[in-house]
């Protein structure tokens, strides 16, 4: 990616303007790693358009074919029901036709398979026309809005070192980035793209606990967060296994032991590895509809 005192010198396009492409183009200004005049956006919601715009300084553009025509990174952040719908739009007036250069294609949908954005990209196109217009599948998370994300992505064939490289760096602006093969990106979208939600559930029944047993909500929120916070910290500084720290803090007999006990008396471990499991099952069945 070339750059200009630190930020790139290509013009990055988000198709779909919603809370994670915010986080993106928040990063990316943030980070200093794209220029706001390089950056465009356009959402079905005229008016959630014109917020990003504002807040941003960020060009906006209404037409999807438009942004297609003006960008080198085309980002497609549409909600996985509706992205059938953009992919066909697009198809339909040839936006995939007119590609100046290179068009790097990147998609944050979940459950979205690659296999379907080269149907549509690719239709009627020679070997060499396919290979300027690679294609790049991210699962984010969450987290990315404050620059804690965990996000991966997974490439077409036609995706070259230096795309990937790109990839990186944008990504980077949110967080940590980790490539894997396609076939693995259900089940990251069950740990790391949902992960966050069972991170926040597991967290309002602790609170509830804590308020059950008669702590104020401020009493419970403050040594819960911080708890989890904290423990947290002690495997990433300690780089031990989760298992080896549990079994150092419940000693027999103690308080810990019995609350796990409730826990395998009730198979927590086992529902929520079939609740993830169930995650992953809904990503492939995104990625067939």
């Amino acid at each position: 990616m070339n750059t200009q005192n630190g930020k790139s010198d290509r013009t990055i396009g988000f198709v779909g303007a919603g809370n994670m492409a915010e986080a993106m183009i928040s990063a990316l200004i943030r980070t200093g790693t794209f220029s706001p005049d390089n950056i465009l956006a356009g959402d079905i919601q005229p008016e959630r358009a014109a917020y990003i715009e504002k807040k941003y300084n960020i060009r906006r553009i209404s037409d999807n074919r438009h942004i297609m025509d003006a960008c080198d990174i085309a980002v497609l952040a549409v909600k996985p029901q509706q992205m059938a719908g953009v992919l066909e739009d697009l198809a339909a007036r040839n936006a995939f036709d007119a590609v100046r250069d290179r068009l790097l294609i990147i998609s944050i949908a979940a459950g979205i398979k690659i296999d379907t954005f080269e149907k549509a990209v690719y239709a009627g196109k020679s070997e060499k026309e396919k290979q300027r217009i690679p294609i790049i599948r991210v699962m984010p998370n969450t987290p990315a809005l404050v620059g804690a994300g965990m996000c991966a992505f997974s490439v077409n064939c036609h995706a070259t070192g230096g795309d990937i490289d790109v990839t990186r760096r944008i990504l980077g602006a949110m967080g940590e980035t980790i490539q894997c093969a396609e076939e693995k990106m259900d089940a990251v979208t069950a740990i790391s793209g949902s992960g966050p939600a069972y991170c926040f559930y597991f967290l309002e029944s602790m609170l509830a606990a804590g308020e059950t047993l008669g702590l104020t909500a401020e009493e419970a929120f403050q040594l819960t967060f911080s708890t989890l916070k904290g423990a947290l910290r002690l495997i990433d500084v300690q780089q031990a296994s989760p298992e080896d720290l549990r079994r150092k803090v419940t000693s027999p007999g103690g308080t810990t032991e019995a609350a796990i006990r409730v826990f395998e008396e009730n198979h927590l471990k086992e529902t929520l590895i079939s609740a993830i499991m169930a995650a992953a099952r809904r990503s492939r069945e995104l990625g067939l509809s």
